[in-house]
């Protein structure tokens, strides 16, 4: 895979290497591949390939064989975007949030396209990441279109996903989630102003219309509404973040989810989703080079 040469993002903060891995491979994002040949992270996002690393100081540089720019990078890193959120949480007045900042604050959440985002969601349930990770590249080599010049496939549209089969899709190794996503490509291929106005749409309203989705619950709507559209008030609910705020704050030890989810959007703010990352970062604490095993990709690149 030829390419240009490595450049700088220039304005960026430095990062270290556990934010960097975290923010990557850390369960928002399913198409990042640590590749030791170049000692860097590829990742892949619509027709974008983009290969990250960062030097000994901290500086990030990247480059793209599909000739992505350092705007369209920064855009998709979203770094300024979490720094806002970080800005508005309540740092000072909560010492377990003022612990996990000094840890994660260089953990940023990044702006994912939609549909993509939805598509990894409704293959997330009861799965771990990388076979979440998994399940996708095996969705783009069966029915994603070539990124030219490159050997990597995007994943496929909800367009042509409405057009296959269930049982190749459970090919694909996405069992009993076969069906949800088929009736949810069918669904939105015939709605194509969908995505458009499920951003414009009041956090509340929103979450509502993803739910009417088959197979989308509070959990992957809150994921698709806070890494596909953006919204800092999310804070999905899984059983890591159910055992982690359980741990952290013992007097909610035993409130359910949907009260849990309500809880953090009032207590954490604007920037709510940020501190739920935080909180899965280091309820998981996997280190650096287990993530990079984890997600270590064997293709030539």
């Amino acid at each position: 895979m030829s390419g240009k040469g490595w450049c700088p993002l220039e304005g960026e903060e430095l990062i270290s290497e556990t934010a960097l891995a975290e923010t990557l491979v850390g369960g928002q994002a399913f198409r990042w591949f640590w590749r030791e040949g170049e000692g860097a992270w590829l990742g892949i996002w619509e027709r974008n390939a983009v290969y990250l690393r960062r030097d000994e100081g901290g500086v990030l540089s990247f480059r793209s064989p599909t000739g992505t720019d350092a705007d369209s990078v920064a855009a998709y890193l979203a770094r300024g975007r979490s720094r806002a959120w970080a800005r508005k949480l309540p740092l000072a007045a909560d010492p377990v949030l003022h612990r996990l900042a000094a840890k994660w604050s260089g953990l940023s959440l990044l702006a994912q396209p939609l549909e993509e985002t939805l598509l990894a969601f409704l293959c997330s349930s009861n799965k771990r990441i990388r076979q979440i990770r998994d399940m996708l590249e095996r969705l783009a080599s069966a029915f994603g279109e070539p990124i030219q010049g490159t050997g990597l496939r995007a994943l496929p549209s909800w367009e042509r996903l409405a057009t296959v089969s269930e049982s190749s899709l459970r090919a694909c190794a996405l069992g009993y989630r076969a069906p949800n996503v088929l009736a949810t490509a069918r669904r939105l291929a015939a709605d194509p102003e969908w995505a458009n106005r499920l951003a414009s749409l009041p956090y509340r309203e929103a979450r509502d219309w993803l739910q009417q989705l088959p197979g989308v619950g509070a959990k992957v709507a809150d994921c698709v509404l806070l890494f596909g559209v953006g919204r800092g008030e999310a804070f999905p609910v899984d059983t890591w973040i159910a055992k982690a705020l359980a741990g952290h704050y013992p007097e909610i030890a035993r409130w359910p989810r949907e009260q849990l989810a309500t809880f953090a959007r009032i207590h954490f703010g604007p920037g709510a989703g940020l501190a739920q990352q935080w909180f899965f970062a280091e309820a998981r604490g996997q280190s650096t080079e287990a993530l990079k095993i984890l997600s270590s990709d064997s293709r030539s690149g």
